[in-house]
């Protein structure tokens, strides 16, 4: 077992449900946001590399408005970046909580390398804006900010396929172990590709339809940057139906259900309309598809999260269900302790148990003539030497004699239970001595 799962209570069924919903959640916020950041920073390194030490060229400026475009506040970094992963750590640590699995430890791993990549991205932006910059230390931050981040994904990656493989739980204990995993490279280029189409295609959007980032470019520039973009978009859009199938037939057993299948084809043909939207976009050059393009893109995202997260589902199937046993076993404990503490606790009065008597019992007993139920000097001597029985009897009645309707729950306290047990105890002690 992972010694940092020593670190985490087990968690509750309710719980169980929560953190389940939350961690569609957070992915539904982490990989748009990290896609554009990472998209943004490699195409921007890129294209920085290409152009050298002139800042005054096209590809210069492309660098520099990739990284400023997509790479959003620093803000955004933390909230959108770091702390969602901080948060998966901290539930996944919840959801395998005493499975033989590493994968808190690998998702700390990712988050510390990610944070690191992120920060890099940050000073890497910053240099665009200083007056004077050593192109060295400027490429040198992005090529590092850059293997970081890649480095942290592929860790995630392993994390994730590694969550799909139960029958390889107790096994990997080490990122080593599961590189060269079929599944663990498609995830990871299905991601890679995911994350640069939708930068091309994001650049034309932010570009050509959010007015709050319009900028004032000439023409050329704009009609270079619009095909720049939307070839970016469909050239790495085109590729996803490729990593998307690998991604499903390299899929372990555990993972695969009709709705994965499902949702593949709906990934899939989504992708197709997104592919003949940008093929238009470019043969037209129309960069009013830029919303359209994008917005379908953010669906792809969805759909192929959710399919993700229904895999995940079908794979933890069996660690959820003992998770959740054991809640109720430890709930049920608990009760129990509770209960026990009660019954140790309440001392009974005697007034009070003839309130309860007179209000609750009367109507349908006597002590030595049938009513609606039997005469207690037939009944209460059978619980003489286990009154704790006859506690759990009024706590929860059932039926016992088929002469005798059911007695209805009556709601009774602690206190009053143990009162009326003790004054119906002490009548009946009284009648025995007058009858002597």
């Amino acid at each position: 077992m992972d010694f940092l799962n020593n670190l985490f209570l087990p968690p509750s069924a309710n719980h169980l449900h929560l953190v389940h919903l939350l961690i569609l959640v957070i992915y539904f916020i982490h990989i748009p946001f990290i896609s554009l950041l990472l998209g943004g920073t490699f195409f921007s390194v890129f294209f920085r590399f290409l152009e050298g030490d002139r800042q005054d060229s096209r590809r210069w400026r492309v660098s520099r408005d990739f990284i400023e475009t997509l790479v959003f506040r620093k803000t955004a970094g933390i909230f959108l970046g770091v702390l969602p992963l901080v948060i998966l750590t901290l539930i996944e640590g919840q959801v395998f909580y005493d499975a033989d699995i590493a994968v808190v430890r690998f998702m700390l791993y990712a988050t510390l390398i990610i944070a690191l990549g992120i920060t890099l991205v940050y000073f890497y932006q910053y240099t665009f804006r200083m007056a004077e910059v050593n192109p060295v230390l400027q490429l040198s931050s992005g090529v590092a900010a850059l293997f970081f981040l890649l480095l942290g994904y592929f860790i995630f990656s392993v994390n994730s396929a590694l969550i799909l493989d139960p029958g390889r739980w107790a096994e990997v204990n080490r990122v080593s172990k599961f590189l060269f995993s079929w599944n663990v490279i498609a995830r990871f280029l299905n991601f890679l590709t995911a994350a640069f189409a939708v930068s091309g295609i994001a650049m034309v959007f932010f570009f050509f339809n959010w007015k709050e980032s319009y900028r004032d470019f000439d023409k050329a520039y704009g009609d270079y940057l619009l095909k720049l973009g939307g070839g970016i978009g469909i050239a790495f859009t085109l590729l996803q139906p490729i990593f998307i199938f690998w991604n499903l037939i390299t899929l372990p057993d555990p993972a695969l259900s009709n709705l994965v299948f499902v949702l593949t084809i709906l990934a899939l043909a989504v992708i197709m309309v997104i592919s003949l939207l940008l093929y238009q976009l470019l043969k037209n050059a129309r960069s009013s598809l830029g919303t359209h393009v994008f917005s379908l893109f953010i669906v792809a995202f969805v759909v192929m999260i959710v399919n993700d997260h229904e895999a995940r589902e079908d794979a933890i199937y069996n660690q959820t269900r003992l998770l959740i046993t054991r809640a109720d076993e430890v709930a049920g404990e608990i009760e129990s302790s509770r209960e026990a503490e009660r019954e140790t606790s309440v001392e009974p009065d005697i007034a009070v148990g003839e309130k309860v008597y007179e209000n609750q019992c009367s109507a349908c007993h006597r002590f030595d003539q049938k009513l609606v139920g039997p005469p207690y000097n037939q009944t209460l001597p059978k619980f003489r030497d286990n009154q704790k029985e006859l506690a759990d009897f009024i706590r929860n009645p059932y039926k016992i004699d088929p002469a005798y309707p059911a007695m209805p729950k009556l709601g009774l306290s602690e206190k009053e239970i143990k009162s009326v047990i003790a004054y119906l105890y002490q009548e009946l002690e009284k009648e025995k001595q007058e009858a002597k």
